[in-house]
């Protein structure tokens, strides 16, 4: 379930192939640390990987299990000649410094000697905050910790009618309601469900100009199931597409 909200949520993919077949992708990965270490060297572990994993699998090399980043990098990209697809850091933080400054040395020596399209992938522990900070120079992100063990979103299951009746303790607005967003600009806004006229609830339009659309929609209906949910891909089309809408950076 996580793997397939964070899919929904706007990840390009998921990494355990269980899940990817559920919502019916690729699984996508790198190889791992254990390959590195059981064959000692860097540079044999992505050849080994090169030679058995399916060619359609982009070659991204792990760089930093013994050595430097930038020195490993160098080394990998010169080994694949041209079949290298990125380099990913996954540098544990009592190692890492100013992982800015690492992809930035990384950055500087592939280029300089020719290695361009040659991606940056990050990953380990990372949050929303070091993804922005490393946005400028990395190309992918592998997000693990920070998705499966996000922080709690407070909220409680509070009575709103009984038999059909507005009735609702101090401090909640009583009565079912709906979510009207505008579908230009995003903005949310809380209407009753039934019984007073949308329309009167606030402007018809948004201040943008848009116009709101009610967000609940009936699944099960007297024990049936009324509606179809589309496909995760789908879902995610459409998630992606309201993203532009919102920030990562605090409010100030």
């Amino acid at each position: 379930m996580i793997e397939r909200a964070a899919y929904i949520g706007g990840c390009d993919g998921v990494a355990v192939i269980l899940s990817a077949e559920l919502i019916e992708t690729d699984p996508m990965g790198t190889m791992p640390h254990a390959l590195i270490l059981i064959l000692g060297d860097t540079v044999e572990a992505i050849k080994a990987f090169d030679e058995v994993i399916d060619k359609k699998v982009k070659r991204v090399a792990l760089i930093d299990t013994f050595n430097d980043e930038k020195f490993e990098a160098i080394r990998v990209a010169e080994a694949m000649k041209g079949r290298l697809y990125a380099v990913r850091l996954d540098t544990p933080a009592s190692r890492r410094g100013n992982f800015y400054r690492i992809f930035e040395e990384v950055r500087w020596e592939l280029d300089l000697r020719g290695f361009k399209d040659v991606k940056l992938f990050a990953s380990g522990g990372l949050d929303e905050k070091e993804v922005m900070e490393l946005k400028p120079l990395v190309d992918a992100f592998g997000v693990g910790t920070c998705i499966s063990n996000a922080p709690v979103v407070d909220f409680a299951m509070d009575i709103m009618e009984i038999q059909g009746k507005p009735m609702a303790k101090r401090g909640k607005w009583s009565g079912a309601k709906d979510i009207l967003r505008c579908r230009k600009c995003g903005n949310d806004k809380i209407a009753p469900l039934k019984g007073v006229p949308k329309q009167e609830i606030g402007n018809k339009k948004c201040a943008c100009g848009g116009n709101y659309q009610g967000l609940l929609q009936p699944l099960i209906h007297k024990g049936k199931v009324v509606r179809k949910l589309p496909k995760p891909k789908a879902l995610r089309e459409h998630v992606v597409k309201q993203l532009g809408n919102v920030s990562l950076l605090p409010v100030k």
